[in-house]
């Protein structure tokens, strides 16, 4: 074999084993590429899964996962914002993490989502930032907290934000007694028609939150209008309701009358069974038939009520129950003549 002929040989072998290495580094460029998708993949599917079930916090980590493993996917962005917003919605405060870690997590997602955004989506994310911030109020931080400028800044990208207005309602009632204020905003976000039932949640958490007759009768009147449209409220937030408009004032004549004041006498009696989730028993028996008989005497028939506590009173006589001075009382302040 002549030189130039081995030259060739060595030249062809080199050539052979130069393509196999870059076959090789292909294959695992590629093995690499689908481990990666498959790993991107079961991520958002994951996210999707949890968001179903409810478990938002889950979501959120599933979602920013996908996102890290591909930065430019819109989709993965996308859900992970949405899963920030939710995540921030339902929080609850456990023992092994505050609500500033939650919103610690959440805002550098939400600030990355926001510079794209416009509009109702910029509004949807700069309400959820307050939000955040509020959360963080209210674990006593206070340096770098704007909530008051969030929210105003998401009513000027969509005046119409069902989330800005929702929240600045309950911003105003957290931070003192605007009840016009604050029911305007309410108003503005049950009339966009997006997510109603969050919207009543934070309204009837909000009037239901501290000692405030003007607070108790606007939930009152809230929980007759969710009765009449046919609209669930979380079990918590009824029992609120029902607790400080009817339970704790059985005892106190003339709160428990400024109650009964607020609504028709029918939409009192029908609202007061709606709130009340009790167990049948005699508890709940007599308490109602007190509350009934104080409502014919606020409505004015003397008479009637008279006889509903009558009634009453031989029911309860000979028994522990709280209300048997109360009972007795109104019995004898009714069966004098009236001045």
């Amino acid at each position: 074999m002549t030189a130039a002929n081995a030259l060739k040989v060595v030249g062809a072998i080199g050539a052979v084993v130069s393509l196999l290495l870059g076959l090789n580094q292909l294959t695992g460029v590629v093995q690499h590429f689908r481990i990666h998708r498959k790993e991107f993949s079961e991520a958002m599917a994951s996210g999707v899964q949890e968001q179903r079930r409810g478990d938002n916090a889950a979501a959120f980590r599933s979602f920013k996962h996908a996102a890290e493993l591909d930065a430019i996917d819109r989709d993965a962005q996308t859900s992970e914002a949405q899963a920030a917003m939710l995540w921030l919605e339902t929080v609850h405060e456990q023992q092994n993490q505050t609500f500033t870690d939650v919103a610690n997590q959440v805002l550098p997602v939400l600030d990355a989502a926001l510079v794209k955004a416009k509009g109702s989506e910029a509004g949807d994310l700069l309400a959820h930032i307050a939000w955040a911030n509020y959360l963080k109020y209210r674990d006593g931080l206070r340096e770098g907290i704007e909530v008051d400028q969030n929210l105003k800044a998401a009513l000027t990208a969509d005046p119409n934000n069902v989330y800005a207005h929702a929240m600045s309602g309950f911003w105003i009632l957290f931070q003192g007694d605007d009840m016009k204020s604050a029911e305007s905003h309410f108003s503005s976000a049950l009339a966009t028609g997006r997510v109603r039932p969050y919207v009543r949640d934070l309204q009837v958490s909000a009037l239901t939150n501290g000692d405030n007759a003007e607070k108790d009768a606007a939930a009152l009147r809230v929980a007759n209008d969710m009765r009449k449209s046919g609209e669930t409220l979380d079990a918590s937030l009824r029992r609120r309701i029902f607790w400080n408009n009817f339970s704790s004032q059985l005892h106190s004549k003339d709160r428990l009358a400024s109650s009964l004041s607020v609504l028709s006498p029918q939409d009192t009696e029908a609202t007061y069974d709606w709130l009340d989730d009790r167990s049948a028993d005699d508890v709940k028996k007599w308490s109602r038939a007190f509350v009934i008989a104080n409502l014919s005497e606020v409505q004015g028939r003397r008479a009637e009520a008279l006889a509903q506590y009558k009634a009453l009173q031989a029911q309860v006589r000979n028994t522990d129950s709280s209300l048997s001075p109360a009972v007795d009382a109104a019995v004898a302040r009714l069966s004098r003549s009236p001045q």
